[in-house]
């Protein structure tokens, strides 16, 4: 029994490399209980050993079935290269039909021998040899056809006269995709006068004073929503900012009040229905909008700065069911029913399945009519897009950057519509580690590769579309996922937890796409390539124009630079990179040089007394390493009882002076906020993803420290290039 080279083609890793650059060797029973995740529906008894005829038939469905069709199901290549792989026995010297439809409909045949082509591989099966073959268009087309192929996903058709001994048919169809060879906007920092910057926001957390109510003066009860980014845009446009940088605006489960984290979507490619503005809506603006609303509307001030999602979605729903009623008294002929006719078409079965999904799922006080959550989402797509057209308008070079969550959860509309693209009986998360030495298990559903491969990548290239619409940029959470994910396999019920492992996707088949859909979308890409990077990634990425995501907290290398803690002087950034000062998973710039993190991660259990005080000790090392930093890549000399108001604007204006091309710093940084919106590790020990800005956007200019801190930011961006 092959079981090793099953293993193989399934993707199952057999080890990986920690962070201390120690190689672990995964476990046998862990390695296969991935393998049962992946093959739960085709395996003959759940539980029972794996017998050789099962492991020899996966073995031939994988690996030697593909060779008996002239072509693979999915295959791509360079739009400035164009060529084709064929398969057909070795002992074949006869000729064959191409067929070629183009996107926009240009058919072209040809028919070629196939001795001359170059073999580029070969497998042996069934006594016979297979070998795969490349026709290289340039050769065979004249330079009209040729140019009339351009990007994009094409239908193909091999054909013979005659079926070959060995082959399954005569003919073989397919899709060619053709990319090109860098992701969209990869030379726009190059081609403007000064190097981009912004500001990163978590959407949920911005506010604003009532505008509606003059009586109003605490906190409301809503979320974020599109009319505070609005007004969001509109201050930092004014300040020169390039770009404004978000948290996944994924759908969240409906159904449940409590779910906050926008890393845990229901479907990331429905927008969360929270984040519609009403007071944007036209529907608020007709005469039967106040009558629609209940007589008796749920509080909308709870004066906390910690979000009460329960209270949120009382005062969200009671105003979406009043501007839906609205919207349904229209005539068929009015333009926003029109409007919306168009949307519900260009989304397809796709939105129809989530809308019905939720219907089904949610529970009062939400309707159960399929029809609303279209809606929603017609109308959160609308004020996005006026999101984005707004920067544009005020002369954002980039705008919106959104951001992909890795993974989605299993009981969500995403992995319920697309099952055999997911592997439903594993779960994403991170291998053991110092700071977490069982391992991480986040709760989402992975992409199975061999699913993917056998769905064409639909669901992968609808994910894309979704998330590159109304941006200037995506940045794609976990880039080392298009690589490799650590999947942990499903516990049954009084079962023992298997270890998990690295699971291997077509990187570069998932990064092809990636380049496409960039350009089509007119939308950058940034990869987050934080943590343990596999070098496989690098080149690509590099290659393909996608830019790095650095962070100031990892930006290090102790045994070369202990007189700065390991901190890298700015001209060392990785150039082609988004730069930010901190992220959603470390601490407040604030609550790191406070050493308050620490403190809570004690009062949290997360530390004992002892790791405590080893971590207070470590953090005085890093304070003084910083401040050796920052007088020699500034000459300003600080001491460590310095005030964070005096030491943020040199520290963040040093980094934003640096080599990386893009810079973003959090808005909560700039307003010296000591509570993190998310502590990793915590669940129910802290109240992650609820946390508001301690201000009114209304209110962010009058702050002294968010001024002093922008203007050096921005007189570090506008210095001439060398």
């Amino acid at each position: 029994m092959d079981l090793e080279k099953l293993l193989y083609l399934q993707g199952v890793g057999n080890g990986f490399v920690d962070c201390d650059s120690h190689y672990h060797t995964t476990p046998a029973a862990d390695r296969e209980a991935i393998l049962r995740a992946m093959c739960h529906a085709e395996l003959p008894v759940a539980g029972e050993p794996l017998t050789a005829d099962w492991v020899t038939q996966r073995i031939n469905l994988l690996d030697a079935a593909p060779w008996h069709n002239f072509l693979q199901p999915f295959q791509w290549s360079y739009v400035d290269a164009p060529s084709i792989r064929v398969r057909c026995p070795q002992a074949y010297t006869g000729a064959l039909t191409l067929n070629l439809c183009t996107e926009n409909g240009i058919a072209t045949e040809l028919t070629f021998v196939v001795p001359p082509l170059p073999v580029v591989g070969d497998y042996y099966t069934d006594n016979r040899l297979y070998q795969e073959r490349e026709l290289r268009l340039a050769e065979y087309l004249p330079t009209e056809q040729l140019s009339a192929l351009s990007a994009g996903y094409h239908q193909i058709k091999i054909s013979a006269a005659d079926c070959p001994d060995g082959m399954n048919n005569a003919w073989c169809e397919g899709i060619w995709m053709l990319v090109p060879r860098r992701s969209y906007g990869a030379e726009l920092p190059q081609q403007l006068s000064r190097k981009p910057w912004g500001v990163s926001v978590q959407l949920f957390s911005l506010w604003s004073k009532q505008p509606s109510d003059s009586r109003r003066s605490g906190i409301p009860a809503k979320i974020g929503d599109f009319r505070v980014l609005s007004e969001f845009i509109r201050l930092m446009a004014a300040k020169g900012a390039d770009f404004i940088q978000l948290n996944p605006l994924h759908a969240l489960p409906l159904q449940d009040s409590e779910a906050a984290s926008p890393y845990s979507p229901y479907d990331r490619r429905r927008l969360h229905p929270l984040y519609i503005s009403t007071s944007m809506c036209p529907e608020a603006c007709h005469d039967d909008w106040q009558a629609a609303l209940p007589q008796k509307m749920p509080a909308n001030n709870n004066g906390s700065l910690w979000i009460d999602y329960a209270a949120a979605f009382k005062v969200k729903v009671a105003e979406l069911k009043a501007l839906f009623k609205v919207f349904k008294g229209y005539p068929s002929h009015h333009p926003r029913q029109q409007a919306y006719a168009r949307f519900i078409d260009d989304n397809g079965e796709d939105l129809q399945f989530y809308a019905r999904t939720q219907a089904q799922q949610v529970t009062a006080p939400w309707l159960k009519n399929p029809d609303f959550y279209l809606y929603l989402q017609f109308v959160a797509e609308e004020q996005l897009a006026h999101c984005q057209a707004l920067t544009q308008e005020l002369g954002m070079a980039i705008g919106l950057v959104r951001d992909l969550a890795v993974g989605a959860i299993g009981a969500g509309a995403e992995v319920r519509q697309h099952p055999n693209q997911f592997c439903t009986y594993a779960s994403i998360g991170a291998p053991p580690d110092p700071f977490a030495p069982q391992g991480q298990n986040w709760g989402l559903t992975p992409l199975d590769p061999i699913g993917l491969r056998q769905a064409s990548f639909g669901h992968f290239i609808a994910l894309l579309r979704s998330n590159m619409r109304h941006c200037g940029a995506l940045r794609i959470d976990h880039m080392m996922g298009l690589f490799r994910l650590w999947w942990w396999p499903e516990v049954a019920a009084g079962g023992t937890q298997h270890g998990g492992t690295y699971v291997y996707y077509p990187f570069e088949c998932l990064m092809a796409i990636l380049l496409l859909e960039s350009q089509r979308a007119a939308c950058m890409v940034i990869g987050e390539d934080l943590g343990l990077v596999p070098t496989e990634i690098i080149e690509p990425m590099y290659r393909g124009g996608i830019f790095s995501n650095e962070l100031f907290y990892f930006c290090v290398d102790e045994p070369r630079l202990p007189q700065y803690a390991g901190f890298k002087p700015p001209s060392e950034y990785k150039p082609h990179a988004l730069m930010m000062l901190a992220n959603h998973d470390v601490p407040t710039m604030a609550a790191w040089w406070q050493g308050k993190d620490l403190l809570q991660r004690q009062q949290l259990k997360l530390y004992s007394a002892v790791e405590l005080q080893q971590a207070q000790q470590r953090r005085d090392h890093k304070r003084q390493g910083l401040l050796h930093w920052i007088q020699d890549m500034t000459g300003c000399q600080l001491t460590v009882d310095v005030d964070f108001a005096t030491l943020l604007p040199i520290w963040a204006g040093a980094v934003a002076a640096g080599n990386s091309e893009l810079f973003s710093l959090a808005l909560a940084d700039l307003l010296a906020e000591e509570d993190a919106v998310n502590i990793p590790g915590t669940s129910r020990e802290y109240p992650n993803w609820r946390r508001r800005y301690s201000l009114p956007v209304e209110q962010l200019s009058q702050h002294a420290l968010f001024g002093q801190t922008i203007d050096t930011v921005a007189d570090a961006r506008n210095t001439p290039r060398n």
